[in-house]
């Protein structure tokens, strides 16, 4: 959802505009986040508060931090090296005790006392204990946990049901995950069990299907039965994306389909993954690329960055702008610096300080 209002900075001040630039909060905070479901966080003469579309405060400004709101309404915040969560009402749901708080993911945020690591739920359960060495977020109804210098799982209810014991682990990925014991690899299912036998000198989560692994020097591709589908023939190979998978042969880069053929045969000095239907390639200067191989030569730019929702930032002369997926100049090169597009706007900078633009280019910004 798109907010109504947008971040707008005038000289070193930041409020809020409508979307065609007239200031409906005045500009009177050091710093201001997006909207998100009708409340926003600032900060005013060093503290934080959260206010709402009309810019009235919901609670004091008390806080030294205030995340974004996630899509369940809740932020992270601290205070004097505390931390806890507050919902878009401002009530603290998860009181300031914590060392650290992680971002939520599948409803469990990382929590640090005491240096060791431990999950929390929405409401500030502690789900599972502050035990581990270090921790990663949930994903797929499982979290990695390490101990001393072994990994292993924990589940939502906090059981450990997978011992740390491996050398090495991804996060669940497709319902499987990578582990490493001495310098092998293979994969388990979310019970633990090895499915997929630990044989492989490198390898890549499961994506689209398939995941790359490396045997005898060369890599391939397997399903997630362990059927090599694509033979170990390349140097190296990134996972699927986008249907493609950057391979490296003969030290050029190119790209496969899921059937293993050269859809784009290996000709580039450098190339990445595709992202929005364009992948960047490197021969003598930069371009992009579709799937279907016709190649925009893009050699006027010094950089060029992967597109993020439509948008590839661009730079000449330590000058930024953003071109289209045809290669379409279409924000010129004249910023400083410059993010990606998110929610239709992007944060440039200008003159020494960031502002947002939209994508046509409209400034939200004035000195």
């Amino acid at each position: 959802m798109t907010a109504r209002l947008v971040p707008y900075r005038l000289g070193p001040l930041w409020g809020y505009s409508d979307r065609k630039g007239n200031i409906v909060i005045p500009t009177r905070y050091q710093e201001v986040y997006p909207f998100f479901n009708g409340v926003a966080a600032v900060k005013k003469d060093g503290h934080m508060s959260i206010i709402d579309d009309d810019g009235e405060p919901i609670i004091p400004f008390r806080y030294d931090y205030i995340s974004n709101f996630n899509s369940d309404g809740i932020a992270i915040v601290s205070r004097a090296a505390k931390w806890g969560v507050i919902n878009s009402r401002g009530k603290e749901v998860v009181k300031l005790k914590f060392e650290g708080i992680s971002e939520f993911s599948e409803g469990f945020a990382a929590f640090m006392a005491s240096n060791k690591f431990g999950f929390i739920n929405k409401k500030g359960e502690e789900v599972v204990p502050a035990i581990y060495d270090a921790v990663l977020p949930f994903h797929e109804g499982r979290a990695v946990v390490k101990a001393g210098n072994k990994f292993g799982f924990v589940n939502e209810q906090g059981a450990q049901i997978i011992p740390p014991q491996f050398d090495g682990c991804t996060p669940f990925n497709e319902g499987l995950a990578l582990i490493k014991k001495d310098s092998l690899m293979g994969f388990i299912d979310n019970n633990g069990k090895v499915v997929i036998g630990i044989q492989y000198e490198a390898a890549n989560i499961f994506s689209e299907g398939l995941a790359s692994v490396k045997k005898g020097g060369l890599v391939g591709f397997i399903n997630r039965t362990g059927e090599i589908v694509i033979p170990f023939q390349y140097e190296n190979a990134n996972n699927f994306r986008e249907e493609r998978a950057l391979i490296h042969q003969d030290g050029k880069f190119g790209f496969i389909d899921k059937y293993g053929s050269e859809v784009i045969n290996p000709q580039f000095d450098a190339a990445n993954d595709f992202h929005d239907g364009m992948a960047l390639i490197f021969n003598n200067g930069w371009g992009i690329v579709d799937k279907l191989g016709k190649v925009i030569v893009l050699h006027q730019y010094s950089s060029v960055r992967d597109f993020t929702n439509g948008f590839a930032r661009v730079e000449k002369d330590l000058r930024w702008g953003y071109i289209d997926t045809n290669g379409n100049e279409v924000i010129p090169l004249k910023y400083e610096n410059a993010d990606d597009f998110v929610g239709g706007l992007a944060l440039v900078k200008s003159k020494g300080k960031w502002g947002y633009i939209d994508v046509k280019g409209k400034e939200f910004f004035r000195d």
